[in-house]
């Protein structure tokens, strides 16, 4: 597939990576009519991912910008706009607007990373959550002091639960002392309370997302997503981290009107607090009985979300992105409005994680095997036998999931996560304690 796009239409830089929000093939079906994407590696991601870089030459126009000065080149390609589906590479693409004066560059110095998210927040009243900044095992230790535990351990700049560790007990406090070397660039924060997910769902987490288009004027909050609970293992990370894995959205979601309305309510206040402008953004909170917390803001479209949109009607959301990076007047009309998604059923990404992140795939597992269980759709991934785990971004599968209503998902749900788990058995999947919560014991064929 090559890209034959009409010549007048303006040019929009994606500096791309793999393992977004967007692949290749989003980006290209999402640009049709509106844009001509030119895709830009930085030196080091081409060199990681040769075979990525040709492959993008056979749709895009390509350039790899070279290390020691990017702005005259990307400056040399004459880009009506500049994005990215890449949370690594955001800061980056935030540094080449600003140099470029191209639409989009933030308000504020370093928007996404936590840190200042907190101060914003605490600073607007939107939170009460106590942090503090950590930088070595002596700022970790007056952290502490000022903290208490529970606390949570995280990197400022991170996504997808990379790094995380959760401090419970004096015993957490020192393993991560025994076992940390590298601390820069750390936040220290009060452990929200866990919770149940409103609607009484039993499956579900107690957090949602949601995508917000945002214009010089503007916010549209198009989709509040649910999700699936998070793959937790206790120091299985590095440096006695925990491995904290996300493992799935499902939309529309469950929660009862008036606290959908107050997420809504909390996620413009966080964006106003930052100052987000010309973006789609994903915003992560907990919803507990007493408080709804930001948990944190990303500047870009949340992963695999968009193939979970459009098929209940939904807005493409890698198309919202590339318009804004044109700016305001870009001519092409974002949402004004959340789409009725609830009248078409619902929709799941399920991504389901490997217990154990080193070695290889010990399964033997086939697309067909997972389109045979019941609501699958599509399967945008499946680790192959014999490869690094690494390959898949240390996932089993990444499965689409559709259901015509409520009780025909939540009957489905725990079947196609034993389902999964038993073709990767081998790989440890069916002994993951991740799965008792969305296939509890009795469905497994154990005791209650």
């Amino acid at each position: 597939m090559s890209v034959r796009a009409d010549a007048s239409l303006p040019l929009v830089g994606v500096v791309h990576r793999p393992y977004g929000a967007a692949g290749l093939r989003d980006v290209y079906r999402a640009a049709q009519g509106l844009c001509r994407p030119v895709l830009i590696f930085r030196g080091p991601v081409a060199g990681t991912y040769p075979e990525l870089v040709e492959l993008a030459r056979a749709m895009f126009p390509v350039h790899v910008l070279p290390d020691d000065d990017p702005v005259p080149a990307v400056a040399a390609l004459r880009l009506r706009g500049l994005t990215t589906f890449h949370d690594d590479e955001l800061d980056f693409t935030d540094h080449l607007l600003r140099a470029l004066d191209l639409p989009g560059a933030p308000a504020t110095g370093s928007p996404w990373d936590k840190l200042v998210q907190r101060r914003a927040f605490a600073r607007a009243g939107l939170s009460t959550l106590p942090f503090a900044s950590v930088d070595s095992a002596e700022e970790f230790r007056r952290a502490l002091r000022e903290v208490r535990l529970p606390a949570v351990l995280k990197p400022r700049r991170a996504v997808g639960g990379r790094g995380v560790t959760f401090l419970r007990d004096p015993d957490d406090v020192r393993r991560v002392l025994s076992l940390r070397t590298s601390w820069a660039g750390l936040l220290l924060e009060g452990l929200i309370p866990p919770s149940a997910h409103p609607s009484g769902v039993p499956w579900l987490a107690d957090f949602v997302s949601v995508e917000t288009v945002s214009t010089a004027t503007r916010r549209t909050h198009c989709a509040v997503f649910d999700k699936a609970p998070v793959s937790i293992r206790d120091a299985a990370g590095p440096e006695g981290a925990d491995l904290v894995r996300v493992t799935g959205d499902v939309v529309p979601s469950r929660l009862p009107a008036q606290t959908r309305d107050l997420v809504l309510k909390r996620t413009g206040e966080a964006l106003d607090a930052l100052g987000t402008r010309c973006r789609v953004t994903h915003t992560e909170l907990r919803v507990t009985p007493d408080e709804i917390e930001v948990i944190e803001v990303n500047g870009r479209v949340g992963g695999h979300l968009t193939r979970l949109l459009r098929p209940l009607g939904g807005p493409d959301l890698v198309r919202s992105a590339l318009t804004l990076a044109l700016g305001e007047t870009a001519g092409e009309e974002l949402p004004e409005q959340p789409a009725d998604l609830g009248r078409s059923g619902f929709m799941v990404g399920l991504f389901v994680p490997f217990p154990h992140e080193d070695g290889t795939v010990a399964s033997r597992v086939s697309r067909a095997d997972l389109r045979a269980l019941p609501g699958v759709v599509g399967v945008d991934e499946v680790a192959e036998h014999g490869a690094a785990r690494a390959d898949t971004g240390f996932r089993a599968a990444n499965v689409t999931l559709r259901f015509a209503t409520a009780e025909e998902l939540d009957a489905a749900v725990g079947p196609v996560a034993r389902g999964i788990a038993g073709l990767f058995a081998a790989d440890g999947l069916a002994d993951d304690p991740w799965l008792r919560r969305l296939a509890p014991a009795r469905e497994q064929g154990g005791t209650p």
